[in-house]
């Protein structure tokens, strides 16, 4: 009996050791798994900080507006263009002239009564960027992410 005893308590001793190795390893790589996630989820995404490129302010003769009491208004404005990547920006560098001539001749055909809204203004950076948003040449193609306006004035 003794002997029986004996051995049903070492077997009970191994049992208890092989439960408590399971249960620490089970422990072990769960805290793994969880400090694994949290590094995932704490990384922040690589953000590119923004590209802007100023233009030059222009000074534009307004046409006059459908009821003609404002004849002879310039608008002095100032902006500057968000784009993606710094490779849009130079390729507007180099188009620099298109660039300009485009603003422009869009902001030429703007009447005095509308940018004087807010709404007026908004329907002006939209078109800018319609406009300047495009294919300039066979390899190189530009989105502009926003126009910006720095200076406006009406005189």
């Amino acid at each position: 009996m003794q002997t029986t005893n004996k051995k049903v308590r070492i077997l009970n001793l191994i049992l208890i050791l092989i439960t408590l190795l399971a249960i620490g390893s089970a422990a072990y790589l769960w805290f793994e798994n969880q400090a694994k996630n949290t590094t995932h989820t704490h990384q922040k995404p690589q953000v590119s900080s923004p590209v802007f490129l100023t233009l030059k302010p222009f000074t534009i003769t307004l046409p006059p507006s459908e009821d003609n009491l404002d004849i002879n208004k310039i608008l002095y404005v100032g902006m500057v263009l968000r784009v993606e990547d710094e490779d849009q920006k130079t390729v507007l560098l180099e188009y620099l002239p298109e660039v300009r001539s485009d603003v422009l001749l869009l902001t030429s055909k703007q009447y005095v009564n509308n940018l004087k809204k807010e709404s007026g203004k908004l329907e002006l950076q939209e078109q800018i960027k319609t406009a300047l948003s495009r294919q300039y040449d066979a390899k190189h193609s530009v989105k502009i992410d926003e126009v910006l306006f720095t200076d406006f004035i009406i005189r």
